[in-house]
C-alpha cells in the first residue's frame, strides 16, 4: 500500500510538472505571437502597392522603394498610382532614380506640403546573421488588389552575402516570395527593413515559392540612395560598375580573387594592380573568390571607390580603384559585363520574344552626332567624326575633330552617360555642351532634338 502511495504521489507530481511545463510553453508561444503581431502592427502603414507588385516607404516624406522589374519605365521618366496599406490611401509617385541591374527604383509620392507618411527605417544588413527571424510583407498573386490588406510572412534567414548575378550580394530567406511580393520589404525584429524581395528560385518552370527567396540588402541600397536621387546631367538610370581593365580568373583554387590580367592603361593598371595579384579583401570584407568581387563591386554605384588588400608573392599591397566602367542595365548573365559590350550582342537573352523587364526605355532626344572613344581615357570623351546636318550639335557649331566631353555637367567617358540621358532628358531641352577644338575648351548651348524613331 505504501509503494503504491508512493507511487501515485510520484505520478501526481510528475503530472503537475508537465502541466507547469504546458504553461510555461503556452506563455512563451503567446509572447511570441504578440511580439510578431506588434512587428506587424508597426511595419504594416509603411507598406505600399505599386503596379503588379510592392513597395515600402523609407522616409517620412514619402520616398519609397520598389523593384525596378514592378516599375521597369521609371528611367523614362514616369509617374505611378501607389496605394498605401491601411487606410486605402492613393498618391501619385514620381520616378526618382532605376537601378535596373540592381533591380531596385526610387519613387517619391506626391504629398502636400508638411504632410508625412509611415515609413521603416532600413538596417544594417551586414549585421543580418543565418538563423535571424524575418518577416516579410508583399501582395503575392495580387491578393490585396481590392483593398489594402498585404500579406504577412515569417520566416528564416537562411543565408547572406549569395551572390546572383545582379543580385550582388543578396540575402537569402524562406519567407514565401511569390509573384506580386516583388518589391516589398523584409523586415528585422526591429522593424527595420533588411532588403527589398525580389526573386525566389523557381521550381520546375514554375514561378511560385520553393523556400529560397532573396532580397537586395538594404545596406546596398543605402550605398545607391544619393545617385539614386540626384544623377548629373539629368539622367535617372543609375549603373554599376567594374574595375576597368581588372579581369578575374574564376576558375582559379586560390582562396581570393586571382587576377588573370591587367590591361594597359586602365584604370586597373593606374591603380597599380598587376597580372598574378591575388585580391584577399575589399572594403576589408574578405574574398573567398572570383565571384565575391564580382558580388562586392556590384554594391556601389560606378564611380565608386574600393580599398582593396592584395597578396603579391610575400608582400601585402594595398590599393585603392574606381569601378569606373557601366556595366549593362540588365540582369542576365551571372558575371556582369561591360554597358558597351551589351550593346555588341554576344550573349543568349533568356527573355527574348518576351516583354524584358529590365531593358532601358528608348531614349527621347538626341544630340545628332557620331563618333569614336578618345584614346586620352583621364579627358575622357568622343571624338566626333560626324554631325547630323542641322542637328543639335552642328547648330551649336560643333564639327567633326572636336572632342566632345560633358553635356549638361555629365562627364562623357562611355556611351551610356550620352544614352542614359537621352531617355530622361525631353526634346527641346537646352543643355550645355563642352568640347575640345585645338586644344582649347569651349562650352556653348545646345536645344536637344527628338530621337529618331526606331527601325
Amino acid at each position: 500500500m505504501k509503494k503504491l502511495l508512493t507511487a501515485l504521489a510520484f505520478a501526481v507530481a510528475l503530472g503537475g510538472a508537465a502541466i507547469n511545463a504546458q504553461t510555461a510553453t503556452n506563455a512563451t508561444v503567446d509572447k511570441a505571437d504578440a511580439e510578431v503581431r506588434a512587428l506587424t502592427a508597426k511595419v504594416y502603414p509603411a507598406f505600399v502597392l505599386i503596379g503588379g507588385g510592392s513597395g515600402v516607404c523609407i522616409t517620412e516624406d514619402g520616398y519609397f522603394l520598389t523593384n525596378h522589374h514592378v516599375w521597369n519605365q521609371a528611367a523614362a521618366p514616369s509617374n505611378m498610382v501607389v496605394k498605401m496599406a491601411g487606410n486605402n490611401r492613393r498618391f501619385t509617385a514620381d520616378a526618382v532614380g532605376a537601378d535596373p541591374r540592381g533591380d531596385i527604383v526610387l519613387g517619391k509620392l506626391r504629398l502636400k506640403e508638411g504632410e508625412k507618411v509611415p515609413f521603416a527605417a532600413l538596417a544594417d544588413s551586414d549585421a543580418v546573421q543565418i538563423g535571424d527571424i524575418c518577416l516579410s510583407v508583399g501582395n503575392p498573386f495580387l491578393l490585396s488588389g481590392q483593398g489594402s490588406e498585404p500579406t504577412v510572412t515569417l520566416g528564416t534567414v537562411t543565408c547572406t552575402h549569395r551572390f546572383q548575378g545582379g543580385y550582388n550580394d543578396c540575402i537569402q530567406i524562406d519567407t514565401a516570395i511569390n509573384p506580386g511580393n516583388s518589391g516589398g520589404p523584409s523586415f528585422n525584429l526591429n522593424g527595420e527593413v533588411i532588403g527589398i524581395n525580389g526573386r525566389n528560385i523557381a521550381s520546375h518552370s514554375k514561378r511560385f515559392n520553393t523556400g529560397a527567396g532573396y532580397a537586395i540588402p538594404a545596406n546596398q541600397i543605402r550605398n545607391f540612395l544619393s545617385t539614386l536621387k540626384a544623377q548629373e546631367g539629368g539622367a535617372l538610370v543609375v549603373r554599376h560598375g567594374m574595375v576597368g581593365g581588372l579581369k578575374i580568373d574564376l576558375d582559379a583554387k586560390e582562396r581570393g580573387a586571382l587576377v588573370r590580367t591587367v590591361e594597359e592603361g586602365s584604370e586597373a593598371a593606374d591603380a597599380g594592380f598587376k597580372t598574378g595579384d591575388l585580391i584577399t579583401s575589399m572594403d576589408g570584407k574578405p574574398l573567398h573568390n572570383g565571384f565575391r568581387y564580382y558580388g562586392l563591386v556590384g554594391t556601389k554605384p560606378r564611380g565608386s571607390s574600393f580599398a582593396f588588400t592584395v597578396k603579391r608573392g610575400e608582400q601585402t599591397v594595398e590599393i585603392n580603384a574606381r569601378n569606373d566602367i557601366p556595366t549593362e542595365s540588365g540582369q542576365f548573365g551571372n558575371v556582369p559585363r561591360s554597358d558597351d559590350e551589351s550593346r555588341g550582342g554576344g550573349r543568349t537573352n533568356p527573355l527574348q520574344g518576351m516583354m524584358d523587364p529590365f531593358r532601358l526605355p528608348e531614349p527621347k532626344s538626341s544630340l545628332g552626332f557620331s563618333g569614336k572613344y578618345n584614346t586620352d581615357r583621364k579627358a575622357g570623351g568622343y571624338i566626333i567624326s560626324k554631325v547630323k546636318e542641322g542637328g543639335a550639335l552642328a547648330r551649336a557649331g560643333l564639327a567633326e575633330g572636336d572632342i566632345l566631353t560633358h553635356v549638361n555637367g555629365r562627364h562623357i567617358r562611355a556611351f551610356a552617360d550620352i544614352s542614359d540621358m537621352m531617355i530622361a532628358v525631353a526634346p527641346g531641352t537646352e543643355v550645355a555642351v563642352r568640347y575640345i577644338r585645338g586644344g582649347e575648351t569651349i562650352e556653348v548651348k545646345a536645344t536637344l532634338d527628338k530621337a529618331p524613331a526606331k527601325r
